[in-house]
């Protein structure tokens, strides 16, 4: 009789009280494969899970049980505190529905402690689940879920893969609540990029490893100063460098993670010889936590290597810097490096140079209520150089566009036809067609859209196109920057805060990291202006003459001057060929 009263009241009120840390709730608590939940092949995940702090961010590799681990802390955050209300993200529907079936329901399902009596029909649909009075929302991040549901908390998993937009409308779903948790957990992307740069804000917790043999603290990477191979003796500067043939040769069931200072094997399944510490203790608004492969002794450097050789070998090791070794891409291929940028500035001037009339300059805008404005010349040899950088309020932009074609000789603008369609349209009539209105859509890399006229309303261009344009010209020393007077840190900040999201089987994307990019967009429109001239007039086969540029202004020494807006259709369409 006893037994089964304590057996009724542990399935009702669970086997702890509220003041139990929440770890040891879960392990009391919830099961896998039919036995009680612990940590001990995963220890570093216990403080995670304890942790409820209310600005939590953990940056990992994949396959590290993380995602087991944050199902059973927002079901047991739902169960021990009366009326919650939570909110756990994934990054689209596919994943939302995997995670619920695979991981979610079989929770429910097994776990008593999650069910109220029989009588009582908790709401358990993919989308919600109500435990006892309190309610979780499942979701992959749609706009309807993001604007519709208050919550108390919110679970976001593998932040870096959700849409960054539909992430801070969900911050609004706490405005109403006392609690106001959010805890992100993610692989990452890029530098200063979601879980990356939320990791970065907080204290930065390492799970570090005490060695056992000279006591020396440290924290094992994928380097070469913690991995042991056998007679290795290939001249690299780091381990990445190796090749998938060079791999193919390792003794890679020798190998091994050692201590950096004695090189003494490490057993990294030592519970007792690690501990997280925090880099910057003091920074107590914001809790973060790095996990990485060798946070667990359940990866081999053996498994790191081959993983390795089989991302190279797909011409795809961002993938392996993010999931295997749980680290942001930093290449230069995804991402213009500091140095290039500042190689391009140090052939120029701070200062604008001074330009003639007699030279074509190629115009590109940014739009915003401060529109970023960019001026372009070609140079002798082939060179590009971008030679004045503006930031203008928006109600004083056509006083200063004004002025600018007033000192300049503008063959032709691109500007950015969103947000303010009605302005970029005024600036593209206004101009007679110097200032063409330009959308980002389509796989062309550029074409015409027209009016019910038949002349050119604006321009569709491939974004990734235009963009990969100034990547390249910088990258290649094509380019020269020039004018940027105060704005150097601003320009350099705005063109590293674009990163080239490769993917395969999946067509490249340029990802805006925190959205300080406009200077990278108006260089790109500035160049984009140029391409424009090209396609409306064709050198081969339009009868004007080879050394002249049309687009409502004549080159001096032309007597043509025509706007694009009034050649017809039939033209645009032919010369449209060429790309």
């Amino acid at each position: 009789m006893y037994s089964e009263l304590l057996t009724a009241c542990l399935e009702r009120y669970g086997s702890s009280d509220s003041s139990v840390a929440l770890d040891q709730w879960i392990c009391e608590n919830t099961t896998l494969n039919k036995k009680p939940f612990n940590f001990k092949q995963y220890p570093f995940q216990q403080a995670i899970a304890a942790d409820p702090h209310p600005n939590l961010a953990c940056e990992k590799c994949s396959q590290v049980g993380l995602t087991e681990v944050q199902i059973r802390k927002f079901f047991a955050m739902l169960r021990r505190t009366s009326g919650l209300s939570g909110i756990f993200t994934l990054p689209n529907e596919k994943m939302f529905k995997r995670i619920y079936n695979g991981r979610m329901k079989p929770i429910l399902d097994s776990d008593s402690i999650f069910n109220p009596p029989m009588a009582i029909q908790p709401v358990r649909r993919m989308d919600m689940v109500q435990i006892f009075d309190s309610f979780g929302y499942i979701t992959g991040c749609t706009e309807g879920d993001a604007t519709s549901i208050s919550a108390d908390f919110l679970f976001h998993d593998e932040l870096d893969l959700s849409p960054k937009d539909m992430i801070g409308l969900f911050q609004s779903r706490l405005q109403n609540s006392d609690m106001k948790v959010t805890q992100a957990f993610s692989t990452p992307s890029f530098v200063d990029y979601g879980i990356n740069q939320s990791y970065s804000h907080g204290d930065q917790r390492e799970y570090m490893m005490r060695c056992a043999s000279c006591n020396h603290f440290q924290i094992p990477y994928f380097d070469m100063r913690f991995i042991h191979i056998p007679d290795f003796k290939l001249d690299i500067a780091k381990l990445t460098d190796l090749t998938p043939e060079q791999i193919a040769e390792l003794p890679l069931s020798e190998s091994y993670v050692k201590c950096e200072r004695c090189h003494r094997r490490m057993d990294l399944n030592a519970a007792e010889q690690r501990e997280w510490v925090a880099t910057y203790p003091t920074r107590v608004n914001f809790r973060s936590y790095k996990v990485r492969p060798f946070s667990t002794g359940r990866i081999e450097p053996g498994y790191i290597f081959t993983q390795m050789s089989k991302y190279q070998q797909q011409d795809y090791m961002r993938g392996f810097y993010n999931t295997v070794l749980g680290e942001p891409f930093t290449e230069s291929s995804a991402q213009l490096q500091r140095e290039e940028i500042e190689r391009a500035m140090s052939k120029g001037t701070n200062k604008t140079p001074d330009v003639s009339k007699d030279t074509p300059v190629f115009l590109g805008l940014d739009f915003g209520t401060i529109c970023h404005l960019v001026l372009g010349r070609e140079l002798d040899g082939g060179q590009f150089e971008f030679f004045h950088f503006e930031q203008i309020p928006l109600p004083s932009l056509y006083e200063r566009i004004t002025e600018i074609k007033r000192d300049y000789a503008i063959v032709q603008g691109c500007i950015d036809r969103q947000p303010f369609i009605p302005t970029a349209n005024a600036l593209r009539d206004e101009s007679a067609g110097t200032l063409m209105p330009v959308f980002y859509a389509g796989n062309a890399p550029i074409s015409p859209a027209l009016d019910e006229t038949g002349a050119v309303d604006y321009y569709r261009v491939n974004r990734t196109q235009a963009l990969d344009r100034v990547r390249t010209i910088i990258v290649n020393n094509g380019a020269v920057i020039s004018g940027y007077g105060a704005n150097k840190e601003t320009v350099i900040t705005h063109l590293r805060d674009m990163v080239r999201d490769e993917m395969p089987e999946v067509e490249a994307v340029w990802k805006k990291l925190n959205g300080n990019d406009h200077f990278f967009h108006a260089m790109g429109y500035c160049m984009l202006a140029r391409r424009v001239c090209d396609h409306i007039y064709s050198r081969q086969s339009s009868g004007l003459m080879s050394n002249v540029i049309l687009t409502g202004m004549a080159i001096p020494g032309s007597q043509v001057s025509l706007s694009p807006r009034t050649m017809s259709a039939g033209k645009i369409g032919r010369l449209g060929g060429l790309y």
